[in-house]
């Protein structure tokens, strides 16, 4: 619990060291109520469009398809419908979402690769991509059903989803290593 304490009372020191079992506690909370947060945000903003699809479909027999079996259920409407989905709410939720796990994680990520000698700066890397994805994500589903979809756009963003998870995967491996036992120039070891 002192680990979790000492990680919101720290959330805007990014100088000193912090070791793993001071990490990773506070961290682990930090994400799962995150993620809970987000998994509820998102599906209160996808509501809005789910019920347009349903009004579409009723309104609109002949341009839906719909497929189930016991282990799935199918809807497809038909761009002829005119149905476009709005997912501006689904991405601004999403974006308050990744900035407040970022506000959280940010200081404890650098103090973390401080105690393995590294400089903080390199938890930005999958940050770059992420916010890159987003952005990009959100303009090619405004897209998607249009004349005008963008297939350099789609791979593009392709390419950086790669990139972003290879960084993410990096920086993990990064976070759950051993520290430096000594003093670095960091400071002093974090405790154990």
């Amino acid at each position: 619990m002192q680990a979790i304490i000492r990680g919101f009372r720290s959330l805007f020191q990014f100088g000193g060291r912090d070791s793993l079992s001071l990490f990773w506690p506070y961290a682990g909370l930090v994400l799962i109520v995150s993620f809970a947060l987000m998994g509820t945000g998102v599906a209160l903003a996808m509501q809005p469009v789910f019920e347009e699809a349903a009004r579409v479909a009723q309104e609109n027999p002949q341009s839906v398809r719909i497929e189930s079996s016991p282990t799935s259920y199918s809807v497809q409407i038909s761009p002829d419908s005119g149905f476009v989905p709005d997912f501006s709410a689904f991405f601004l939720t999403l974006g308050i979402g990744v900035a407040f796990v970022v506000t959280l994680l940010a200081a404890a990520v650098s103090r973390r690769l401080h105690d393995r000698g590294l400089t903080g700066f390199i938890g930005l890397i999958p940050l770059i991509f992420l916010t890159a994805g987003l952005f990009g994500m959100q303009r090619l589903m405004a897209s998607f059903d249009s004349p005008d979809f963008d297939e350099g756009l789609f791979l593009l963003l392709f390419a950086n989803n790669v990139l972003y998870l290879a960084s993410l995967a990096g920086l993990i491996i990064l976070l759950i290593l051993p520290g430096q036992p000594k003093a670095n120039r960091y400071g002093p070891a974090g405790a154990v």
